[in-house]
């Protein structure tokens, strides 16, 4: 199993680098409402595992309340039967919300989908049980109306998200191979490029650094 699935943030607390954001996120799981969050920053810094760490301390079961899509796959004929059919029903087994989960909320931005999206994500017509959460790498090209029904979620890529990063690497790498062994310092310089701090390309790195500690003793043992 890949390390970033195996140690997935699965509720807010664990969500790693990202204070502010979690902060504001607990406090709408403490009073939740019909709202459409969008999460944004570079790739790798968390936005999706704390979209779903969201799901789970809202008490949304992922497979009866979740319409999970990626933005390529959100096309004009999903929205219409999501909002003309799917949420106008009362959520399944008892939920109460019904969540629309984009991936890459850009990418499905293509003018059908974002006027549909404008007008039933208004104050107006937004269903009174809907949690709309999307992620973007990149809200720019995105348009300006359909972005203001969102309220929205930067996340940090830099040096404090960095350094929460490297004492997560450094947990995780002391229940992989033990405790008493130093992380190569190498992994945790993986995580950068350029001036942005990446976990997802940080992980492979540790993946990698793992398996050939393991190799090693598993060698000498022989």
């Amino acid at each position: 199993m890949r390390l970033s699935s195996k140690y997935q943030p699965t509720c807010l607390d664990e969500v790693v680098g990202q204070p502010a954001v979690v902060r504001r996120l607990k406090e709408f799981v403490a009073q939740p409402y019909a709202r459409c969050i969008l999460t944004e920053g570079r790739g790798g810094i968390g936005k999706s595992a704390a979209a779903k760490a969201l799901i789970h301390d809202l008490g949304v079961d992922p497979l009866f309340g979740v319409n999970e899509y990626a933005g390529s796959d959100f096309l004009i004929g999903t929205s219409r039967h999501l909002f003309e059919h799917t949420f106008r029903l009362t959520p399944m087994a008892g939920a109460r919300w019904n969540v629309l989960l984009i991936e890459e909320l850009e990418s499905a931005a293509s003018n059908e989908v974002t006027n549909h999206l404008k007008k039933n994500l208004s104050e107006q017509n937004m269903p009174e049980r809907l949690i709309v959460i999307a992620t973007s790498n990149d809200i720019s090209g995105l348009d300006e109306a359909l972005l203001q029904r969102f309220d929205i979620f930067p996340f940090s890529c830099g040096p404090s998200f960095a350094d929460a990063c490297r004492d997560r690497l450094g947990e995780i790498w002391d229940k992989e191979v033990g405790e008493g062994i130093l992380m190569p310092q190498a992994v945790f310089q993986m995580g950068w490029k350029n001036d942005a701090y990446s976990m997802r390309r940080a992980l492979v790195a540790l993946g990698a650094a793992v398996e050939m500690r393991n190799a090693a003793r598993e060698k000498a043992v022989a």
